[in-house]
């Protein structure tokens, strides 16, 4: 009985260790599976993405250089416009001149060549007008949101008015001119410095904010006082010089990587002096419409 039951013993301890060494030979099989699953899984992601860089190569080769402002951006812009409610010392004093110039023309203290010496001239009421604008722009994305860069500006003012005509005396009374005529009463041209914020970068809808600074120098017709000098042979400003400092708003709509429509609205003043007078203020707002090109993008263009 003790043999018996030493083989049966045997027997069993034979059969336990053959399910044990299958369910060990099973667990392997198992684990090389999920391997092999997670090789192909991973491979296929990995070519996934092998893809998509191939699709984003083909078709954006400078994807850094998308539409929009961005850091390494270089944007040159031309806009043209016209200047808008010009006000300040500059602009009243000359109003007041053309007050002193009518009460002349109205008590015939003046000389019109059309009617008889004493009575009363003509005077038409004097007609202050915008003036054509126009705006260079050179922008380089120091960051993404911030350009740093310089414009170039001219502005006008003009004016249609009857005059007293300098350097032709006519008697002890001045002459005036009989019906009014257009003249220039200011010109400016001015290099500033350009910082720029623009909050949605890489996109083609680019709203951006403008600060600049700068000096300017100027033409046009001012004088020295609100009473005219006969004798003198030109109401021309000479030696206008002086400071400029504004801000504006403005959008730039891309139509590719390349180039787009460019829009802004600004206000500016500027501090005056001439050889006429000391120091005079204008302050004006500026409409501008234009285009810009990304010469950042065009250089990556003829280097591909």
């Amino acid at each position: 009985m003790n043999l018996k039951l030493i083989l049966l013993v045997l027997i069993f301890l034979q059969i336990t260790g053959i399910f044990s060494q299958a369910g060990k030979v099973k667990q392997v099989v198992k684990d090389e599976s999920t391997r092999i699953e997670e090789e192909k899984r991973k491979n296929e992601e990995a070519q996934k993405k092998e893809d998509e860089q191939k699709l984003i190569q083909k078709y954006y080769a400078k994807l850094k250089n998308p539409p929009g402002f961005y850091e390494g951006a270089f944007l040159v812009s031309f806009m043209g416009g016209t200047t808008l409610a010009p006000t300040g010392s500059y602009i009243s004093h000359e109003k007041v001149y053309d007050e002193r110039v009518q009460q002349k023309v109205i008590s015939g203290a003046v000389n019109q060549g059309v009617y008889p010496a004493g009575t009363q001239g003509v005077y038409f009421q004097p007609s202050y007008n915008p003036g054509i604008a126009r705006q260079f722009d050179f922008e380089y994305g120091w960051k993404d949101k911030i350009g740093l860069g310089f414009t170039i500006m001219q502005n006008s003012i003009e004016v249609v008015r009857q005059d007293v005509i300098p350097g032709i005396p006519a008697g002890f009374r001045e002459f005036v001119d009989p019906a009014p005529r257009k003249r220039t009463l200011y010109k400016g041209n001015s290099m500033q410095f350009l910082a720029t914020y623009h909050p949605l970068p890489k996109t083609f809808f680019d709203p951006y904010l403008a600060f600049r600074a700068g000096v300017v120098t100027f033409s046009g017709e001012a004088h020295a006082g609100i009473d005219s000098n006969r004798f003198a042979f030109s109401n021309q400003v000479s030696n206008g010089i002086g400071g400029t400092i504004g801000g504006a708003a403005g959008l730039n709509i891309y139509f590719g990587r390349y180039t787009g429509l460019k829009t802004e609205v600004g206000y500016y003043n500027e501090y005056l002096k001439a050889d006429q007078f000391s120091t005079r203020t204008l302050n004006s707002y500026q409409a501008m419409i234009g285009f810009f090109l990304n010469f950042s993008n065009i250089q990556s263009k003829l280097e591909e």
